[in-house]
């Protein structure tokens, strides 16, 4: 199975940088801020467009690179759904499982975590989500710790 090359979000943001121009794998990697050794072992064997010249260097179109790094993060997103709310990941198991019974345990003003055991291996599991404001406070007063 082919890997996809890392693109960061920060090497997709330096794309802007590149001109209409053809780039040495070098002057790329400087560019985005990469390795030059990430250029010729991770994008040229991913599919990166770029051509030879008579004596063996590599030379990449800026635009050409632009459209392909584009493209290739479009890939790698993607489409998986949540787990449904009472599920939980078991990290023993390493499968999605149900939490029965789980003790919920506030983090902060807007976070909690729910824990319960895996009924399979008997791990305890742990699920993170926001934290509703308290009926009896509004605008979410009493939320601190000092309420």
């Amino acid at each position: 199975m082919k890997r996809q090359p890392l693109l960061k979000r920060t090497h997709i943001i330096k794309l802007g940088r590149l001109l209409d121009m053809m780039y040495k794998p070098s002057e790329i990697a400087e560019e985005i801020g990469v390795a030059q050794d990430t250029v010729y072992r991770s994008y040229l064997p991913a599919g990166l467009p770029h051509e030879r010249d008579a004596h063996g260097s590599v030379w990449i179109h800026g635009p050409a690179f632009v459209a392909w790094a584009k493209e290739t993060v479009a890939k790698r997103k993607s489409k998986r759904k949540g787990l449904p709310d009472d599920h939980a990941w078991c990290m023993r198991c390493n499968q999605p499982v149900v939490m029965s019974r789980p003790v919920v345990k506030p983090i902060n003003r807007y976070l909690e975590v729910l824990q319960a055991r895996c009924p399979q291996c008997g791990t305890k599991v742990n699920r993170a989500k926001k934290r509703l404001p308290s009926p009896f406070c509004k605008d979410g007063e009493g939320l601190g710790e000092g309420s």
